[in-house]
C-alpha cells in the first residue's frame, strides 16, 4: 500500500512565505525522487484571490524557483486533508486552532522548529525591502531542505 503525506504551509496572506515555501518544497522533493509527499499552502487572512507578492516572485527567481499561483485562504476541510501543517508564526498557530479540529493540534508545527530547531517566527516581508525578502527566501530555502532531508528517511507525521 502506498501512503502518501500532505504537507501544508501557512503563513498570513498565502502570498509570500507558505507558497515559497510551497514551490521549494515541490522542487526539492522531486530532485530527491520522493513521491509519496504532498505539498500545498495556504493563508489565515481572506483577503480574495490575488497574484504572489511580485518582489517574493523576483527573489524566487533568482534563486531558481517558479512562484505562480494565486492566493488561497485556509478552510476546515483543507486543513483536515494535512498530515502536517507548517506555520511561520504562532499567530497562524492560534488562526490554524480556531479552524481545525482539537484531535489534529498535534499536526500544527512551528517552521522554524521543525526544520531548523530554532524557536521563533519566520519574518513577514511584506512590503519590507529586497534584502528582507532574500533573506526570508533564504531563511525558508535553507529550511526547506533540512525537511525535505528529514523526510528522505522518515515519514513527516508528528
Amino acid at each position: 500500500m502506498n501512503m502518501s503525506y500532505k504537507i501544508c504551509f501557512i503563513c498570513t496572506g498565502n502570498a509570500c512565505r507558505s507558497p515559497f515555501a510551497e514551490c521549494v518544497t515541490k522542487k526539492l522533493l522531486v530532485n530527491a525522487g520522493i513521491e509519496d509527499i504532498e505539498v500545498f499552502s495556504l493563508g489565515t487572512l481572506d483577503w480574495g484571490v490575488n497574484p504572489r507578492d511580485a518582489a517574493m516572485v523576483d527573489v524566487a527567481k533568482e534563486l531558481g524557483y517558479e512562484l505562480t499561483g494565486t492566493t488561497t485562504v485556509m478552510t476546515r476541510e483543507r486543513l483536515m486533508t494535512a498530515d502536517v501543517v507548517v506555520v511561520f508564526d504562532e499567530r497562524h498557530r492560534d488562526a490554524v486552532t480556531q479552524a481545525l479540529d482539537y484531535s489534529r493540534w498535534n499536526r500544527i508545527v512551528l517552521f522554524n522548529k521543525i526544520a531548523l530547531d530554532e524557536n521563533g517566527n519566520v519574518e513577514d516581508p511584506h512590503y519590507q525591502t529586497a534584502t528582507v525578502y532574500r533573506r526570508v527566501a533564504q531563511h525558508i530555502e535553507n529550511g526547506c531542505k533540512r525537511l525535505v532531508e528529514k523526510w528522505r528517511n522518515h515519514p513527516p507525521i508528528p
